[in-house]
C-alpha cells in the first residue's frame, strides 16, 4: 500500500514520511519475493518444453488482461483530456497524446516499454510488470536448458543477479533502470528459493523478529534516495528479512500478522491494487484541481500552487482514493482476473499440438 501512496504525492504528513518515501523499495522487495515463489511453485514445472508453455500461457493470462484493461481506460482518459482542451479550453500540464502516443501504445500492448522506451507513459508503474514477464521468459528458459544441471542453473542465476547488481550499483535504482532492477531482484530471489529448500538454514523466532525491526529502522529512519547507485545495497536487506520469515517457526508474532485475514485478502488483491491505483490517483487529483479553480481561496490561504501541495485536499484524495482502489481490486480480481486465470487449464491450439507432440516423444521406446 505505501507504494499507492507514494505515487499519489502531496504534502500531508500521510504522505510525505520516510516510509512513504521509501516505498521505491517495495519493488525490489516484491521482485525477490515473486522470483522465490515462482521458483518454488514452478520450477518442476519447467522441465519440458509443454510446461514452459503452460507457465508461460499462465503468466500471460494472469498479467496481461488488466493490463489490457488499464491501458483502454488511460486512452479514455486521454481522450477526456482532449476534449477538456479543446471544447472547454482547460490547458493540460502534459497535451493529450504527447507523451501517452500510438508508439507507447504499441510499446505497452508488446511489454517492450521496459526495453526500449526511456520515459514512463500510459499506466506507468506497468514498466514492472512488463519486466516481470521477460524475467518469466529467462527464467524458464534456463530452467529448461539446465533441467539436468542444478548447479549450472544456479551459477547462471547467480551471474545474472550479479551482474545486474554491478549495472545497478553504477547507476540508480530510477524506473528507467527496471529490467536491471527485475533481474537483480528475481534472480536473488530464485538463490533464496533454493537455500530455502534446501533446509540447511534455520532461523530462531528471535532472529526472524530481529529482521523485521531492522528492516522497519531502515525504511522509517531515513528517506533514501533511488538515484544513488549505493541504493542497490538496502534491497539485500529484503533478502535476509525474506530468509528469516521463511526458515523461522510458523508462531512468530509477525508471521500470525500476515496470517491475518484482511492482510490476506490484500496481498490476494494486491496486482489489481497496483494497476489500478494510477487511474484513480489522476482522476482525484484533477478533480481536486478543478476544484482549487472553483475555490481558488484553498490554495491562495497558505500559498500553494497545486491543489495536492494543501494538506487538507491531499488527505481528502488519500482518503477517497485508497478504499476505492481497494474496492476496485477487488471487483477486478472477482469479474476479471480469476475468472481469465483459470483459463489456464484450457490449453490454446499451439499448447495442445505441444502437448501430443510431448506426448508421442514420451510414449517411443
Amino acid at each position: 500500500m505505501v507504494i499507492v501512496i507514494y505515487h499519489l504525492g502531496g504534502d500531508s504528513w500521510l504522505i510525505d514520511n520516510n516510509l512513504v518515501n521509501n516505498a521505491w523499495m517495495m519493488l525490489d522487495f516484491f521482485f525477490i519475493l515473486s522470483g522465490c515463489v515462482i521458483t518454488m511453485a514452478f520450477q518442476a514445472q519447467v522441465r519440458t518444453a509443454l510446461g514452459v508453455g503452460d507457465f508461460l500461457y499462465g503468466r500471460f493470462l494472469r498479467v496481461y488482461p488488466l493490463h489490457l484493461v488499464m491501458l483502454g481506460v488511460f486512452f479514455a482518459l486521454e481522450l477526456v483530456k482532449l476534449a477538456g482542451t479543446t471544447w472547454l479550453g482547460i490547458a493540460a500540464d502534459t497535451p493529450a497524446f504527447a507523451e501517452n502516443n500510438a508508439t507507447t501504445l504499441l510499446h505497452n500492448l508488446f511489454f517492450t516499454n521496459v526495453l526500449l522506451v526511456e520515459n514512463l507513459s500510459w499506466n506507468k508503474p506497468a514498466w514492472s510488470i512488463a519486466a516481470e514477464f521477460w524475467t518469466y521468459l529467462i527464467f524458464a528458459l534456463l530452467a529448461l536448458i539446465f533441467r539436468h544441471h542444478p548447479a549450472r542453473f544456479l551459477s547462471i542465476c547467480g551471474l545474472i543477479a550479479f551482474s545486474a547488481f554491478v549495472f545497478l550499483a553504477n547507476h540508480d535504482m530510477s524506473a528507467y533502470h527496471g529490467m536491471a532492477r527485475c533481474l537483480w531482484g528475481f534472480f536473488l530471489g530464485v538463490l533464496l528459493a533454493h537455500l530455502v529448500t534446501a533446509e540447511r538454514v534455520r532461523c530462531s523466532a528471535r532472529l526472524a523478529n530481529l529482521a523485521v525491526i531492522l528492516t522497519a529502522v531502515i525504511l522509517t529512519s531515513k528517506a533514501w534516495p533511488f538515484m544513488d547507485g549505493r541504493a542497490v545495497f538496502f534491497t539485500s536487506v529484503f533478502f535476509f528479512l525474506l530468509l528469516a520469515l521463511f526458515t523461522s517457526p510458523d508462531d512468530t508474532a509477525f508471521k500470525r500478522l500476515l496470517g491475518n485475514r484482511y492482510l490476506v485478502r490484500l496481498g490476494t488483491i494486491s496486482f489489481g491494487i497496483y494497476m489500478i491505483h494510477s487511474a484513480v490517483w489522476w482522476i482525484l487529483s484533477q478533480a481536486a484541481r478543478v476544484v482549487t479553480r472553483l475555490q481558488p481561496e484553498l490554495l491562495q490561504s497558505g500559498g500553494y500552487e497545486d491543489a495536492l501541495q494543501n494538506p487538507m485536499i491531499a488527505n481528502v484524495v488519500l482518503f477517497i482514493g485508497l478504499p476505492l482502489t481497494i474496492a476496485l481490486a477487488e471487483w477486478s480480481y472477482r469479474k476479471l482476473e480469476y475468472p481469465i486465470y483459470q483459463k489456464r487449464w484450457t490449453r490454446p491450439r499451439w499448447l495442445q499440438r505441444l502437448a501430443r507432440e510431448d506426448s508421442s516423444l514420451s510414449s517411443q521406446p
